[in-house]
């Protein structure tokens, strides 16, 4: 039973959740869609942690795709859920499917970078972020309970952030922020891996599809494109955090105890 759930949460996408994409990497090019109606995505918690209605460490965030303060199939698992991992898409049968979603706390809240190097802007070596109680978009911190959505430091994608971490009180600067105050410079898209369109050609997100923050092009509510192509410095946002299998001891054989 163990191993058919982890099944169903290691389902759909399979790309490295948190990992950018690199000038060699297969996705390059890929063609990829904005999100349109019914779809909308939201960042959204769901309140299990230890202090009920307040969000704290234990509390699961997911990438709504509806926008409806629900839990659907498809949606993304930011955070770990139990055995499933952060970047996995929720299933009908997963245990966290149909269950109450809160928007963050912070009225800033979002998806952010730290300009790790001091570069004149976004790129490969700058960490991203969920800023989950920032109430300031140029003025942000990472805080404690904020989540990474690329490994730093050691610390993997998906992780929340603690007082005592290397990246906590780190200046972030917005990446996907409302139109009056600025174009952005990101857009979250996907991929349409099945090619699958509706009755007039609109393509449909679902289970296959990989997500991205994806920073191309410009989105089109702020006068730009309504669709994009996977580049570098992407930020894939499906498909579960890979842990690379060690290296065998001499003597040793996959399978031994």
């Amino acid at each position: 039973m163990l191993s058919l759930a982890l099944a169903l949460c290691l389902s759909g996408a399979m790309a490295q959740f948190g990992s950018k994409v690199g000038s060699g990497d297969a996705d390059v090019g890929r063609f990829l869609e904005d999100f349109t109606a019914p779809l909308n995505p939201d960042l959204g918690y769901w309140d299990i942690g230890p202090n009920p209605g307040i969000y704290d460490q234990g509390d699961i965030i997911y990438l709504d795709m509806v926008n409806n303060d629900v839990t659907n199939a498809n949606d993304i698992r930011l955070t770990a859920f139990g055995s499933c991992p952060a970047g996995t898409k929720i299933t009908a049968s997963d245990n966290d499917i149909n269950k109450p979603l809160r928007p963050l706390p912070g009225a800033a809240a979002g998806i952010y970078y730290t300009d790790l190097y001091g570069s004149s802007g976004y790129d490969f070596q700058d960490p991203v972020y969920i800023l989950s109680r920032t109430n300031d978009f140029f003025g942000a911190r990472t805080m404690t309970n904020d989540v990474r959505l690329n490994q730093i430091n050691g610390l993997a994608a998906g992780t929340k952030v603690v007082d005592y971490n290397p990246d906590h009180d780190k200046t972030a600067v917005p990446m996907i922020v409302p139109v009056p105050l600025g174009g952005p410079i990101a857009t979250l898209r996907f991929y349409n891996g099945n090619g699958n369109v509706n009755e007039i050609g609109v393509p449909i997100y679902d289970c296959g599809d990989d997500v991205y923050i994806d920073i191309s092009l410009p989105s089109g509510a702020a006068g730009g494109h309504p669709f994009g192509f996977v580049s570098p410095n992407d930020i894939r946002l499906s498909g579960p955090i890979i842990t690379p299998r060690p290296k065998p001891t001499p003597g040793y054989r996959y399978g031994d105890p």
